[in-house]
């Protein structure tokens, strides 16, 4: 457990630290307290991603538009707005005065040794070329610090409404304000690749062949901008000793393991906020209904600075608007109208707890206690958990904050999110619409919960077993395919619904290294990254037939039939490719991109259900193995097959592609002035190993991001097929497994996109170097196999505070 060293006055506090940093600029931290953990912690950190931290800094502030100005669409004004109706700032007091001494000792160190890495890039001029001279790079405080831990507890909720929050101006005289634009719809809804993703494994003693516990973690996440990781190794002597990742700008670990337990984290599909539909009151357009009263709205006016061409700022003032559930929004396409409008209520607004939840993970000595810290603190915000120790049990949990339903409120959601139209693709759009109309569809206050109206810890999903856990994104259910989680709030995500290609594939592969019984950390990174494609497997050969039996007909084809007799003609070369392909997205698999671009002609159902793709229909009994076999071509008109097998091959060419070109010739990192050919796939591809130039959980950083080519005329952006073929900017992050073993932690692993976010450092691109050999490097862990380094470098720092 924690032990909490008295907490030094900011007068006098002394911190110190040393840092010793192995191959890939990985930094190892010991200090002999939490001030100076967090001070060498800051340190370290802002040396690898200043301008990244000082960004957000500045977003959360609300001063985007005063340094940036208004931005396009408005997006900057609408953001500042945004943040000053949640209160991000005025909350931050709030949140340092609640916590323990110990995260309190751990933030204010943190933004000292921020402030010093700043102080020694601007002596240096050290700073990324991109913002040397920004003047918004300024040294920040502890309650800055703070304001930008709320917005990491708001990553699957606020944060990503801030645009619609900071633009929801009630209907005046000339009637409603225009809807938001789409893009104001950040990383937390708008669609299913809208929100972060990750594959998590625990596998316990009954399949392993040491019989101890082995954790991967491969979470997926943008390759620039804020929720990026960062790879250290924090030490205090007796308190502490925790290797693994944190996200930029936050104290301790999020993902790893120490000396006793092992934990990786998913991110979950449940709901951390509700929209509610609010029923207008005629003429009054700032007065709703609810249940047999009229409420009225609360308005509080803001005012910010915004920058002018000449360089001079002038004040904008915007009146928003609130109800006794939170924030009023301006939807995309719905707006804010007289009629009907739309509000939220968030999980994590208040969760306060996020960095007590980390910090007593990393120090947890057993499953036993990591399973207490779950029930005791209650801040886990949005992720699942699988965890692991040296004894070979395993455990799964969603302890995200969730709201707590009636039973009867619960009920209505499900089957709305079901079987009405509009419901499930609010609920396919990660957004929980409920009646702000209908006070049953309030949140439930319960015994236990961290804070009123959130489910409380005895009856959130989780699992214990001694052979697997897994989680890929989807709901809970499918933890493991012989223990169904069934019974739990839909707000969770709903059960017994068809799953994606990649969680029936983390299914496949895990199973088979159950059932062959031996698995070791090095079975488990090769299952990993062998990047073989499930929706190969299952339809490649009835493809590959199709096309056949079509360049048979090439003869007799009708000249304005939509397939040209002349590319059914190359319809059977094509077939040539997809069947000598191996069924991976390797950087030498010939055939895969191909595949890629005909897999886009079908939509992102037809990979879950029967349809235009799948013959036989998700069976909840066989969730793995279902849906199956392609859809018979149809009796007349255009085959879709080998219509997108055709315009497949166009798409490809037109990107300067042949069909049996490579992985590794179209599919590529920039880093930097590098040009890094990169393998794995997207979800259509059904790979475990994602890599792709799309991505889920949209960056909100300003920082400038790796270019692409042009778009190709009249091509879908779905596969994100450009003129320079594929340029990865999202996917695989970290890639860790590691065993628990009687003799301390044993693994390997690489941060793909490396440690630092300055492209003049070798450590923006040895990482995604390692990854493209697939080169994983031992995760050193103990000071005898530090000092064997043959990169090892060291430094200890200083600092009075001011």
């Amino acid at each position: 457990m924690i032990q909490c060293t008295t907490m030094t006055g900011p007068a006098d506090a002394r911190y110190a630290a040393d840092i010793r940093w192995t191959t890939h600029g990985v930094a190892h931290i010991r200090a002999d307290d939490w001030g100076g953990l967090g001070y060498g912690q800051g340190y370290a950190c802002a040396r690898d991603h200043l301008p990244t931290i000082a960004d957000q800094i500045v977003k959360v502030r609300s001063e985007r538009a005063a340094f940036h100005g208004p931005g396009a669409e408005d997006s900057h004004l609408a953001s500042d707005f945004g943040y000053l109706a949640l209160g991000v700032v005025d909350r931050a007091p709030a949140w340092r005065d609640a916590q323990p001494d110990h995260v309190r000792q751990l933030m204010a160190g943190y933004t000292v040794g921020y402030n010093q890495a700043l102080a020694e890039a601007k002596a240096n001029d050290t700073l990324p070329r991109w913002c040397a001279d920004a003047e918004w790079i300024r040294p920040i405080t502890e309650l800055d610090l703070y304001a930008y831990l709320v917005d990491v507890a708001l990553m699957a909720s606020g944060r990503n409404l801030a645009g619609l929050i900071g633009r929801a101006e009630a209907p005046g005289p000339d009637g409603p304000v225009a809807p938001a634009p789409l893009s104001a719809m950040g990383g937390g809804g708008a669609s299913e690749a809208s929100a972060g993703a990750s594959n998590g494994w625990a596998l316990g003693r009954d399949v392993t062949a040491s019989g101890h516990g082995i954790i991967m973690s491969n979470p997926h996440f943008p390759w620039s901008g804020e929720a990026r990781f960062w790879e250290c190794h924090l030490t205090i002597p007796g308190e502490l000793d925790v290797y693994g990742v944190s996200l930029l700008g936050t104290g301790g670990v999020q993902i790893g393991f120490n000396a006793d337990v092992a934990w990786t984290h998913t991110f979950s599909r449940g709901s951390r906020f509700t929209l509610y539909k609010l029923d207008l009151v005629a003429d009054q357009p700032t007065s709703y209904r609810y249940g047999d009263e009229q409420r009225d709205m609360t308005a509080t006016t803001h005012t910010i600075e915004v920058a002018n061409s000449d360089g001079s700022r002038s004040p904008v003032e915007r009146t928003l608007w609130s109800t006794h559930y939170g924030p009023m929004l301006n939807l995309p396409l719905l707006g804010w109208g007289l009629e009907t409008a739309f509000t939220y209520r968030d999980a994590n607004l208040d969760n306060m707890a996020v960095t007590e939840q980390f910090l007593a993970t990393c120090t947890a000595t057993s499953l036993d206690e990591l399973q207490q810290t779950y029930a005791d603190v209650k801040g886990m915000p949005w992720v699942n958990t699988l965890a692991t120790d040296r004894s070979g049990r395993v455990w799964y949990t969603d302890a995200s904050a969730t709201p707590n339903l009636s039973p009867a409120a619960a009920d209505r959601y499900d089957d709305n999110a079901r079987n009405d139209a509009m419901g499930n693709f609010f609920y396919e759009s990660r957004l929980a619409m409920l009646d702000g109309s209908n006070p049953d569809d309030e949140w439930v206050v319960e015994d236990g919960a961290r804070n009123p109206g959130l489910i409380p810890p005895a009856r959130l999903p989780q699992l214990e077993r001694t052979d697997y856990v897994l989680n890929a994104n989807d709901p809970h259910w499918l933890t493991h395919p012989d223990e169904l989680l069934t019974g739990y709030s839909p707000l969770h995500g709903l059960e017994a619904m068809p799953t994606s290609l990649r969680t029936r594939q983390n299914v496949r592969t895990v199973a088979r290294l159950a059932r062959a019984g031996d698995a070791t950390v090095d079975s488990v990174i090769d299952a990993v990254l062998d990047n073989e494609s499930l929706s190969a497997e299952l339809l490649r050969d009835e493809v590959v037939a199709r096309a056949r039996n079509a360049s048979r007909l090439a003869e007799t084809a009708e000249p304005d039939d939509l397939i040209h007799a002349a590319d059914l003609v190359r319809v059977d070369h094509l077939a040539d490719v997809l069947e000598a392909w191996d069924g991976r997205f390797d950087l030498d698999s010939v055939g895969a991109l191909l595949w890629r671009e005909l897999m886009v002609a079908f939509t992102a159902a037809d990979f879950r259900n029967a349809g235009g793709l799948f013959a036989e229909p998700f069976d909840p009994a066989d969730p793995v193995n279902t849906p199956r076999r392609l859809t018979p071509a149809p009796a007349t008109g255009t085959d879709p097959v080998i219509a997108g097998l055709v315009a497949a091959a166009h798409a490809l060419e037109a990107a300067g592609l042949a069909p049996d070109s490579t992985v590794g010739k179209g599919q590529f990192a920039r880093r930097g002035d590098r040009r890094v050919p990169v393998h794995g796939g997207g979800e259509g591809d059904g790979v475990l190993n994602i890599l792709a130039p799309l991505g889920a959980l949209s960056t909100s950083s300003l920082e400038p991001q790796a270019a692409v080519g042009a778009s190709i005329p009249g091509h879908t952006d779905r596969t994100g097929l450009r003129t320079d073929g594929y340029g990865c900017t999202y996917g695989t992050s970290y890639l860790m497994a590691v065993e628990m073993t009687d003799h301390g932690p044993h693994g390997f692993g690489l941060l793909a996109y490396g440690q630092s976010g300055d492209d003049r450092s070798p450590h923006h691109v040895d990482g995604t170097e390692a990854y493209s050999s697939k080169t994983l490097r031992p995760l050193l862990f103990t000071d005898e196999a530090i000092a064997a380094d043959p990169n090892l470098t060291s430094r200890r720092i200083e600092s009075l505070h001011p």
